[in-house]
């Protein structure tokens, strides 16, 4: 007798045999279809990676870059200070003009990094900036720490007393027990240590927060570079310059580049010999000083 249950039930599962094994097919080819997108995901996004250093005309890969770094503290003017310009913040001084220069002659674009200024030589050694333009004189202390370029400036010292203090202060000695104001980390601080040995050190971060001291009785001078102290006084009435000399054995101000970058401070010599040589100097030196605001 024909067994049409047993028949059916056999047909059943020879098609469920062929689907079983068309599904296994399929599944197979669906995931090496899913293995080959992610190979190819991963060989797009390893050569984006090693493609990213090289955008935007960078050379890094090959151990260039098209970017000269500039750390400085830009609070003092004529060296560098800010100023608006078309509405934009914008940094500006004979330091920053030099290091303009010298990017230019090396083909590069200078990027200026504004900060405290006692932090300069910390941010110059962690790799941050590239070199620094801020006044700086090569003291031992700092030659320990960083090399220096020659001498691109030379500037005299002086102390900013209120006018009416005029009387008061008319030696070193006068200043006994008052209180001098120098930046942090900078040469007049030694030069108040020094120079006025009986007044009391106040060492402040920024130049605009010494003079803003003197102004406000906080403290009895300032100790600054005279062109520095110019511009101030012509901004602030009821400030002058002591008649009181502040010897200082000058060693100009200089630009600092990490220890051992000797390529880097060769071209920064070159720049600065030329510029001294044909004048440009001069002129980034009186540039700054008309531009500058205090």
């Amino acid at each position: 007798m024909y067994n049409y249950c047993n028949e059916k039930k056999s047909v059943v599962e020879r098609i469920w045999r062929i689907d079983r094994m068309k599904w296994k097919k399929w599944l197979a080819l669906l995931m090496a279809a899913v293995m080959t997108l992610s190979m190819a995901a991963c060989t797009k996004d390893a050569g984006s990676a090693g493609s990213a250093g090289t955008e935007g005309g960078s050379n890094e890969s090959s151990g260039e870059k098209d970017t000269l770094v500039l750390g400085t503290s830009a609070d003092f003017a004529p060296y560098e200070y800010h100023k608006m310009i078309d509405g934009k913040d914008t940094i500006l001084g004979f330091d920053v003009a030099l290091a303009r220069q010298i990017a230019e002659d090396m083909g590069k674009e200078l990027v200026i990094k504004d900060m405290e200024f006692g932090n300069l030589i910390t941010e110059l050694n962690n790799g941050t900036v590239d070199l620094l333009a801020a006044g700086l004189s090569p003291t031992e202390e700092r030659k320990q720490q960083v090399d220096f370029s020659e001498p691109y400036y030379f500037g005299e010292q002086s102390i900013i007393i209120r006018e009416e203090d005029a009387d008061k202060y008319k030696s070193a000695d006068d200043f006994e027990g008052a209180s001098i104001a120098a930046q942090v980390n900078s040469i007049q601080e030694g030069i108040v240590k020094e120079q006025f040995p009986k007044a009391n050190l106040v060492s402040l971060p920024k130049l605009p927060d010494e003079i803003m001291s003197l102004t406000t009785g906080k403290v009895d001078g300032v100790v600054v570079e005279v062109a520095v102290a110019e511009g101030f006084i012509a901004q602030n009435p009821g400030l002058m310059i002591a008649d009181i000399e502040v010897p200082y054995d000058a060693t100009g101000s200089c630009i600092a580049v990490k220890k051992g970058n000797t390529e880097l401070l060769e071209q920064i010599n070159k720049t600065i010999a030329e510029v001294k040589e044909n004048g440009k100097m001069d002129e980034f030196i009186k540039e700054a000083g008309a531009q500058a605001e205090y």
